[in-house]
């Protein structure tokens, strides 16, 4: 009765959860089009406003969305990893006043994004960065026509409720396929260590973005493991720390200590060799070049001590999904120049190229996640 009431639970959890979300994409789409009506934007052969919100392509995120959510809760029943931790608590990101503000961001920044997309200018396509020596010449995209790319608090402020709403609610759970490989090394290292010599485990996440999947991994490790963020935007990295403190105030260990945070790039990590359990990577590599990709494999190996875990999150490729093969090109068109080489290249050969073995590949809808060991 319990494990049924806990279904129900979550069920209506994210059924409400991706109603959300889809009036944020009704509420979007529709300022959008009011916006290019008023302005006498030119709507070019491929609005993609138009183009996402056919019956069709409802009603299939609707379907990938259930689907999703069918994948997450086996992979909590089955004790792979837990419930997500604000599944059931009101707090600072977590209320209807935060559900509020986020969506008037969020349509905000869908006007601006979807008038850049449209245009499809070159002006429109790249980033302003002053402080162009410290960041890579890929990093001056302006990624999905955002706000200035990963550089301006605007879209650090609206990227989660963006990228949920594209997905109709299904980002978490596509994320937490990261959980399972993580969680299984961490319960392997736990049962290795007894006795005062025990150490913290130690986990980097690299380009962590918003810090939304640390959250979920720092709910699922033991309460004194360390965690470490590395990532290019001081925007994003802000975010990392809203998110770190909101998840430690639900906590009852105070003692639980924030995540380390480093501005640094993925291919020159700031860490000595074997320093870290696990390095996990979300959703970086279709957004870099195919030697950068190469080069940051070389160096999540370097930093991931002997027997320790490297773990991979990124969209689908060719060949995950057959169906979607000819179709998968597409999202280039949303300002990710290196998005078609991506699906053509096979990444496990940058991580073995790098010392390490290929142990599980997991699929869930759009996402995938590769895990890799170091060897003893």
């Amino acid at each position: 009765a319990a494990g049924e009431n806990d279904e129900s639970q979550y069920w209506l959890r994210h059924i409400s959860r991706t109603g959300y979300f889809f009036a944020n994409a009704a509420l979007g789409s529709v300022a959008s089009l009011v916006q290019q009506k008023l302005h006498s934007d030119a709507e070019g052969e491929d609005n993609f406003v138009k183009a996402m919100a056919t019956s069709g392509v409802i009603l299939r995120l609707l379907s990938e969305a259930a689907l999703s959510y069918e994948q997450d809760y086996d992979n909590i029943k089955n004790g792979k990893y837990k419930e997500p931790h604000d599944m059931y608590t009101i707090n600072a990101q977590n209320n209807p006043l935060s559900f509020g503000r986020q969506t008037a961001r969020f349509v905000a920044e869908a006007m601006g994004t979807m008038a850049r997309r449209n245009r499809a200018s070159e002006e429109d396509k790249r980033a302003r960065i002053r402080a162009g020596g410290l960041y890579p010449e890929y990093y001056h995209t302006a990624f999905h026509y955002q706000t200035n790319g990963w550089m301006s608090r605007e879209s650090a402020n609206v990227y989660e409720t963006s990228t949920e709403t594209l997905f109709l609610g299904r980002q978490d759970a596509m994320q937490r396929t990261a959980l399972v490989p993580l969680v299984a090394h961490a319960r392997q290292q736990s049962g290795r260590r007894h006795g005062t010599g025990r150490t913290p485990l130690r986990v980097l996440e690299v380009a962590c973005g918003t810090g939304r999947f640390m959250t979920f991994a720092r709910d699922n490790l033991p309460p004194d493991s360390e965690f470490t963020a590395v990532d290019l935007s001081p925007f994003y990295l802000q975010k990392v720390k809203e998110n770190d403190r909101n998840w430690r105030s639900l906590q009852r260990d105070r003692s639980i200590k924030p995540v380390q945070i480093v501005h640094a790039k993925g291919e020159d990590l700031p860490f000595a060799e074997e320093h870290f359990d696990a390095v996990v990577c979300m959703y970086l590599y279709h957004e870099i070049p195919r030697e950068v990709r190469a080069q940051i494999a070389a160096e999540m190996a370097r930093v991931t001590k002997k027997g320790g875990r490297v773990i991979l999150t990124d969209s689908l490729q060719k060949g995950d999904r057959p169906v979607n093969d000819n179709t998968m090109g597409n999202f280039e068109k949303m300002n990710e120049p290196f998005y078609r080489d991506y699906i053509e290249d096979f990444l496990p050969r940058h991580f073995e190229d790098a010392g390490l073995e290929c142990l599980t590949k997991t699929v869930l809808s759009s996402t995938k996640t590769l895990t890799f060991g170091k060897p003893l």
